[in-house]
């Protein structure tokens, strides 16, 4: 008796080994990080595909939480993009983090493991966008983030981070600037490893941030107006490759 239950025992061990473990299975929702999501920050009316407004399956576009008398922003969850897709209709964001690169990879929090997703790159209707996941890159200058902020929304973004170096959250630190016409600002660490916070304004009291590793004048220059070109001519309503392609060249 003893002998039957052992082989029993032995025999739904094998045929559980033999199944798939359905976590394995798991791939990243490549066409939904292709679909087109409709996004507004202030005046800026955006087409962003899903890729470039995620990251690991977490949404960058954050507006005014739910709870009544919230002070923070949250994250709109990505079926909620995904959705407003289907039904042609825009998100109307506080804050907006764009992804410049990495397309063609997909990290999997829950399994900890990286996807390499190529196959993506050709589902993706915005020729820049097709650009960036093949490569080389459009953007020079190491520009691969950047993150988009109505002025009044700064103190309740908890998003923004903080970069080493500095003793204030990014939030705190560009708060504090003072800006000269639509020119770009830097606030470095005081440790100067370099690390700085950059940030300038934009139409409509909207805000542009983003990090640089080095306090290089030139270069931050060149990333702000790459920035205004790709809202305009890459992200804009209408995409216009050949005007942002020369907005570019002129820029380097």
């Amino acid at each position: 008796m003893e002998l039957k239950r052992l082989i029993a025992a032995l025999t739904v061990l094998l045929l559980a080994a033999c199944q798939p473990d359905s976590r394995l299975s798991e791939t990243p929702p490549v066409a939904e990080l292709a679909t087109v999501i409709s996004v507004t920050v202030g005046p800026y009316h955006l087409r962003l595909p899903l890729v470039a407004i995620t990251w690991a399956g977490r949404s960058k576009v954050s507006q005014p939480c739910e709870e009544e008398k919230s002070q923070r922003l949250c994250s709109v969850p990505m079926e909620t993009l995904v959705e407003s897709a289907q039904k042609e209709r825009a998100i109307a964001a506080s804050s907006l983090e764009i992804l410049l690169d990495d397309y063609s990879t997909f990290k999997n929090l829950k399994l900890d493991r990286w996807f390499d997703i190529p196959q993506l790159c050709e589902q993706l209707t915005q020729r820049w966008a097709r650009q960036q996941c093949t490569g080389p890159s459009l953007f020079q200058d190491n520009l691969r983030r950047f993150t988009l902020i109505k002025q009044e929304s700064l103190p309740r973004v908890n998003s923004l981070g903080l970069i080493g170096g500095q003793k204030e959250p990014i939030r705190q630190v560009v708060q504090r600037m003072e800006f000269i016409g639509d020119d770009p600002t830097a606030d470095c660490a005081d440790d100067g490893q370099g690390l700085c916070t950059v940030a300038m304004q934009l139409e409509g009291n909207v805000l542009a941030i983003w990090v640089v590793a080095i306090a290089d004048v030139n270069s931050i220059q060149r990333q702000a107006i790459t920035i205004r070109a790709f809202l305009k001519y890459a992200a804009g309503k209408e995409e216009n490759y050949k005007i942002l392609e020369a907005a570019l060249s002129i820029n380097n």
